[in-house]
């Protein structure tokens, strides 16, 4: 116990003051409950290391297939932080046998490990390793530098040479007191900088105001953790909490109380009118007329009036119809870059299906209609667009849809329920291998769970599954992925 301890204090101590965030993993429990520990020894179960082999290579992925040789110290916490310095993400793993350790990055590298800056460190591709004092760092890159930059940095995290951010007391109190496997604390304004210094990210969710609405509101931080429920009677699961911290008069609070639409009727009547077969789905219910009136939607609709293919529409009129539940649903294409679907309650559907018509007409573009939808080509796909009483909607896919998101319970659940959904099936190789949904019940309190399609799985498994996995062949820029950290 005292050296679990001693080597806690440690690492706690190598997380630099300006980190965004930290993450905390109980490895011992999280290997318990994945039954890959009999006494002494640890094992990788075979249905695990398939899905590794067919992957693309993964970090994640390698670390896992050789951890019964790494000379990782399992019997304690490792610690992974996000930072905008040179590395934007560092993983903090103790040691028990440093030779080891060193074999296995010499293995993943191809490299042999040098003494640069007074510690043992290599570079990989965007990676960086170093090992000093029975501690392994294995950092991600910001942008790409020398190994002796690389080295230095790692050099710095390791010689505690900056205040720790657990220094602070209150964010120790906030890690401490929460209960789970895997906790999380999260600088809400240091995690939005260094995600919008991503360019994929920035490309896709830089240029959309409303997201200030919240990133740059006073909400100070996110503390969030995860619980594996290892139950006979209730079946596996990962039980996700979340929490945020801001001031209860503050400009948060306010804009929650006045953008989020209540007492807006059944929100599930949105989710009739969309497809049940993608990938992930996000809900909010918003009170459109005041969210069109702020501030920072201004840019928002001036971007959107000068575009190309979406000027011609008086969005802050359809905007300020929506008056409840506004459903987005996202999944792979075989054709183009991605499926979507896009569902809103609104005191006037027709006014935006007339206004998309009458934009789409004065461009030479007629539409056929067919069960009551219109329905345009858009290159290698068709926009099919539509109302039913009390709602808009939306379709770009390349399928035949089979049934609706109705057919989602958690999700049709969850969305009368909460301000905020979110639902994603998790998918390995084409096949579900899980189900994730969180809700934001109140301005506070947030409740997700985890749990597998297959109710003979260990969720553990299940879930590390998804996370080593990657498409063969993958066009995405391993440099640039948009998952962010490893």
């Amino acid at each position: 116990m005292t050296s679990c301890s001693s080597t806690d204090e440690n690492l706690r101590a190598m997380i630099p003051d300006d980190a965004a965030g930290v993450v905390v993993i109980d490895v011992p429990s999280v290997l318990s409950k994945a039954q890959m520990v009999k006494g002494d020894t640890i094992t990788v179960p075979q249905s695990l290391v398939k899905v590794i082999d067919e992957a693309d290579v993964t970090l994640l992925g390698d670390l896992i297939r050789f951890l019964p040789s790494s000379g990782f110290d399992c019997s304690t916490s490792c610690y992974v932080f996000f930072s905008p310095g040179v590395y934007k993400a560092v993983a903090l793993i103790p040691l028990a046998d440093e030779q080891k350790a060193i074999s296995l990055i010499e293995k993943l590298t191809s490299s042999k490990v040098q003494s640069l800056s007074g510690i043992d460190f290599v570079s990989h591709l965007d990676y960086g390793y170093a090992i000093d004092d029975d501690v392994l760092l294995v950092g991600r890159f910001s942008n790409p530098v020398t190994a002796e930059a690389g080295a230095l940095a790692a050099s710095s995290i390791l010689g505690k040479k900056k205040p720790s951010m657990l220094a602070d007391d209150d964010v120790v109190k906030h890690i401490d007191k929460t209960k789970g496997d895997v906790k999380a604390y999260l600088d809400v304004k240091a995690m939005s900088s260094i995600l919008k210094s991503n360019s994929r990210f920035s490309t896709i969710f830089g240029n959309i105001p409303a997201l200030d609405i919240i990133t740059d509101s006073d909400i100070k931080a996110m503390v969030a953790s995860i619980s594996f429920n290892m139950s006979v009677k209730d079946g596996d699961s990962a039980i996700l909490k979340t929490h945020f911290i801001f001031s209860d008069k503050g400009q948060y609070s306010k804009l929650y109380d006045s953008l989020i639409a209540h007492n807006s009727g059944d929100a599930s009547a949105v989710l009739n009118a969309l497809p049940g077969e993608l990938d992930t789905y996000v809900g909010i219910k918003i009170d459109g007329a005041h969210l069109a009136a702020q501030p920072q939607m201004a840019g928002m609709f001036d971007m959107l009036d000068n575009a190309p293919f979406t000027s011609g529409l008086n969005y802050k009129e359809i905007l300020s119809s929506v008056k409840g539940a506004l459903v987005l649903g996202f999944g792979k294409s075989q054709v183009s870059d991605f499926n979507f679907t896009v569902g809103a309650q609104t005191q006037d559907a027709g006014m935006i299906v007339n206004q998309v018509v009458a934009v789409a007409a004065q461009r030479g573009q007629s539409p056929m209609m067919f069960d009551g939808e219109y329905v345009y080509d858009f290159e290698t796909q068709g926009i099919a667009m539509g109302q039913v009483p009390g709602v808009f909607y939306l379709r770009c896919v390349d399928f035949e849809t089979g049934y609706s998101a109705m057919s989602l319970p958690v999700l049709s659940q969850n969305i009368n329920k909460a301000a905020v959904v979110l639902y994603h099936q998790l998918k390995v190789k084409d096949n579900i291998e899980g189900f994730f949904n969180w809700a934001l019940l109140n301005k506070a309190k947030g409740e997700g769970l985890y749990y597998t399609s297959d109710e003979k799985q260990n969720v553990v498994i299940s879930l590390l599954k998804y996370l080593c996995w990657k498409e063969p062949n993958s066009s995405q820029d391993v440099s640039d992925n948009i998952d962010y950290g490893f």
